[in-house]
């Protein structure tokens, strides 16, 4: 089980190129920013809870293996924005 602590967020990544949401199509093959649902986060995060899915830099996540899953690590400033 993971547990997240201060303002740390995991994330797992959604497995499509292409996501909408009312409307607005991210085509994460061709920009360096990721969508990912939230699994975890620290008890000091503000805005951010277990479901959302958000879009995050590649460059500011850190990758890691639980069980065979591969999540992403994430500080709450590293979040650009919840869909």
């Amino acid at each position: 089980m993971l547990r997240c602590i201060g303002k740390n967020i995991i994330v797992d990544s959604v497995n499509q190129n292409e996501y909408e949401k009312n409307g607005i199509i991210i085509k994460t093959s061709t920009i360096s920013n990721l969508i990912g649902n939230v699994i975890c986060v620290g008890n000091e995060v503000v805005d951010i809870k277990v479901g959302d899915k958000v879009i995050y830099s590649e460059h500011d996540a850190k990758k890691i293996v639980y069980e065979s899953n591969e999540y992403f690590v994430l500080n709450e400033k590293d979040i650009l924005a919840i869909i």
